[in-house]
């Protein structure tokens, strides 16, 4: 009997302990897994490497900035040789900044293939939730969605498309002016409001209800494919806990929602019409996405060699739709954030810009421009592109190699994965002289500054070549209509204290935001 209550209570004991004992057997696999990697492979000719340790360290600081992991880790390893090896998504991998390697992985896209990060990491929460979409497929796989989903994007993008969310940004950015504004969470609330409207015609309400749950299941989702730690050790996903177990609902909940849709979308359209020019100008992009979708099962549609398109899956369509919000969303509310940033720090050229924009709109509060005076407006985009050259939203812009492949004095084996460093570039004076300057005009076609951009391929912030972004047309347009609403209803500053005077806390990688930036704003009317 006493044997039996001894054997009750050590399984009792062993079942408190279990979740411990997991965790610390994860711990030490976590800890073997790192210094199994102090030395990468040697296959490449010896190309320079960053210890592990060191990335994984500046990685997990928090708001360091891309900026100072640029040049304090990258910078030192990378050195002359434009190219340097550093452990991420759970393999080592190479990172070039010489524009010459970055002309050949844009340019050559049989052998610089898009990588299948599903494929790469795949336990990892990520890339799920855009899945199987175009931004990651190659060869006649990707002619295929780039057929069918290139007609959305091939448009005039009209100004009133904008108009409904965009004053609503407005007002909500005046209504919370009392107090210095939180720019990155008012932005991004706005930017969904406008996918929302432009992408399906859906209202999020992300600008009028704050505790709006599926805003705030969006940004979660958001913040888990970015997170650093999961990104280095993909692994970490096959023991979602917390937080990171929510995020997988998320997801679910996610594409559940953007399948509803599609389903509802093609039941409307089911023996419609073909849209007219007018409304097809003025059409949401779910609608023409589907158009589209639906010419191709009928063998309607060929791609850019002629070859007759495979209808895309349910699946492939629910990732390119939700492809559209993710590509569209911390990416166009961080470089305006970024821009807000760069012109409280330069009030003279937020004067000249705002001088333009009154020159062209008028001095009233209640103006919006239509779509010939927003053509007049293209100093705004040489802020834009001035900012986004200083603070580039994409890190790094990945390739995977179908072939060895010969950089300088190194061979990179087949299936290694290359990035284009995008701020070893736009910060390197070679490419762009005095590059911590801030200089919009650096960007104009006719600009005869010194401080001309001038070498092709150096500047990457929506990709380069035959890959580059298909939504950068519309991302310019939104910020340039933006800018315009927010320069002639408001001036605005750093606070005194604010820490972004000396330097700009960021995401470390990843899609880069501003962390905590805040500005004080003035109603102009």
């Amino acid at each position: 009997m006493e044997q039996t209550y001894a054997l009750a209570g050590y399984i009792a004991h062993m079942k408190d302990i279990a979740p411990t004992i997991a965790l610390a057997a994860v711990a030490a696999y976590a800890v073997y897994y790192i210094f199994s990697l102090a030395v990468p492979p040697s296959n490449d000719g010896g190309v320079p490497y960053i210890p592990v340790y060191k990335t994984l360290r500046w990685m997990m600081k928090g708001a360091v900035g891309r900026y100072d992991v640029s040049q304090k880790l990258d910078k030192p390893y990378m050195k002359d040789a434009g190219i340097v090896k550093a452990w991420m998504f759970g393999g080592w991998a190479y990172k070039v900044s010489k524009v010459e390697y970055a002309r050949r992985l844009f340019m050559q896209t049989d052998i610089f293939q898009k990588v299948e990060i599903r494929k790469m990491m795949p336990h990892n929460l990520g890339p799920r939730v855009t899945g199987s979409s175009f931004s990651f497929e190659n060869g006649d796989a990707y002619r295929g969605h780039r057929a069918v989903i290139g007609p959305a994007f091939r448009r005039s993008w009209p100004t009133l498309l904008f108009k409904k969310p965009l004053l609503e940004l407005m007002d909500v950015i005046e209504r919370e002016s009392v107090a210095p504004l939180d720019v990155l969470l008012w932005l991004r609330r706005g930017t969904l409001d406008v996918l929302g409207h432009i992408i399906m015609s859906y209202d999020f309400n992300a600008l009028s209800d704050p505790d709006n749950k599926q805003r705030a299941m969006y940004d979660s989702l958001l913040e888990a494919m970015l997170h650093p730690l999961y990104n280095m050790f993909p692994w970490l996903d096959l023991f979602a806990t917390g937080e990171r177990a929510r995020q997988w609902e998320y997801l679910g909940h996610f594409h559940a929602f953007i399948d509803g849709v599609i389903d509802e979308r093609l039941k409307e359209m089911e023996g419609m019409p073909a849209l007219t020019d007018d409304q097809r100008n003025h059409a949401d992009l779910l609608t023409l996405f589907l158009e589209s979708y639906l010419q191709s099962k009928s063998g309607k549609v060929l791609d850019d060699r002629g070859k007759q398109v495979t209808p895309l899956t349910r699946e492939q369509l629910r990732s390119n739709i939700s492809l559209f919000y993710v590509a569209g969303y911390d990416t166009t509310a961080n470089s305006l954030s970024y821009v807000m940033l760069e012109l409280a720090r330069f009030p003279a050229i937020q004067k000249k810009a705002r001088d333009i924009v009154i020159g062209v709109l008028g001095n009233c509060k209640d103006a919006y421009p239509s779509d010939e005076q927003l053509k007049e407006l293209g100093y705004l985009d040489l802020i834009v592109k001035e900012a986004l050259r200083r603070n580039s939203i994409l890190a790094e812009i990945r390739r995977r190699l179908a072939a060895p492949v010969q950089l300088g004095p190194y061979t990179l084996p087949k299936d290694a994965v290359v990035s284009v460093d995008t701020w070893a570039m736009h910060y390197n004076p070679d490419y762009f002289p005095e590059p911590d300057k801030f200089v919009p005009e650096r960007f104009a076609e006719d600009a005869a500054s010194p401080l001309r951009s001038s070498v092709p391929f150096t500047f990457n912030p929506f990709s380069n070549g035959s890959r580059q972004c298909v939504g950068m047309k519309f991302s310019l347009i939104e910020q340039r209509i933006a800018i315009s609403l927010l320069l002639l209803r408001f001036e605005w500053a750093l606070p005194d204290d604010s820490p972004f005077w000396g330097s700009t806390p960021a995401a470390p990688a990843g899609l880069i935001s501003p962390v905590g930036l805040r500005v004080i704003l003035k109603s102009r009317f």
